[in-house]
């Protein structure tokens, strides 16, 4: 009677634990931890994917198939969000345009001193210059690769941006502060030529910050431009 209960307890035991097991094996089946995660396919999304492919790769070297692999996505399932490969590459530009453009303007067109102005917008766009992330990256590599009615959309993004570098100076020349012997526009394309140099030798584990490369950059500058009595000669 004893042996009977004991056998009848261990199949039941032995019952629960298949049917527990059972349970957790479906249970892990259906888990949204072990299934595959697929990014949202969106323009940012494809734009992010295919600035860090070109970054790595090459622009030439990167297909549609290469960024849709990369999002889990088709290649038909990008022309929903893009025309094309120079599309994204338009988009990458314009990104990085907007996010450079907004913080100068709001120095151009604030009531600091023109000196201090421009020591405020070289240090910002010193620091752009320096950046190395992909889009950045992208912006001062790629840019051969832009042709017909994007590279004339890019080339004038970019005639806006160093409008506000001219427009500082020729504000600071207008107030005695900065020598009109040099021309605004000259005086712009020396300073954005300066920084944008930062994106083809700056290094961060370097023995400056971009922060302090920057400042260097700014007291040339005032060096520079700054009115300032002539050198008595000898």
């Amino acid at each position: 009677m004893v042996a009977d209960e004991a056998a009848a307890a261990t199949v039941k035991k032995t019952t629960r634990s298949k049917t527990s097991a059972k349970t957790s094996a479906k249970a892990s089946a259906k888990s949204p931890a072990q299934a595959p995660r697929r990014e949202r396919l969106t323009q940012k999304a494809i734009v992010a994917a295919a600035a860090d492919l070109f970054a790595r790769n090459g622009f030439g070297a990167t297909s549609l198939d290469d960024i849709a692999a990369r999002l889990g996505a088709t290649k038909g399932a990008l022309y929903y969000h893009i025309k094309n490969k120079e599309d994204i590459l338009r988009h990458i530009y314009l990104s990085v345009l907007a996010a450079s453009e907004e913080p100068l303007a709001a120095i151009a067109a604030s009531a600091l001193p023109p000196a201090e102005k421009l020591g405020r917008a070289i240090i910002h766009h010193a620091t752009v210059a320096a950046n190395r992330s992909p889009a950045m990256t992208v912006f001062y590599r790629e840019h051969p690769h832009l042709t017909g009615p994007f590279a004339h959309e890019i080339v004038l993004r970019k005639k806006v941006y160093e409008r506000y570098f001219e427009q500082i100076i020729m504000e600071g020349q207008a107030a005695g502060v900065f020598t009109v012997a040099i021309d605004a526009k000259i005086a712009t394309f020396g300073l954005l030529g300066m920084c944008n140099w930062l994106s083809q030798w700056y290094k961060p584990d370097g023995p400056y910050t971009s922060e302090q490369v920057a400042a260097m950059f700014v007291r040339m500058v005032e060096q520079g431009l700054l009115s300032a009595p002539p050198s008595p000669t000898i």
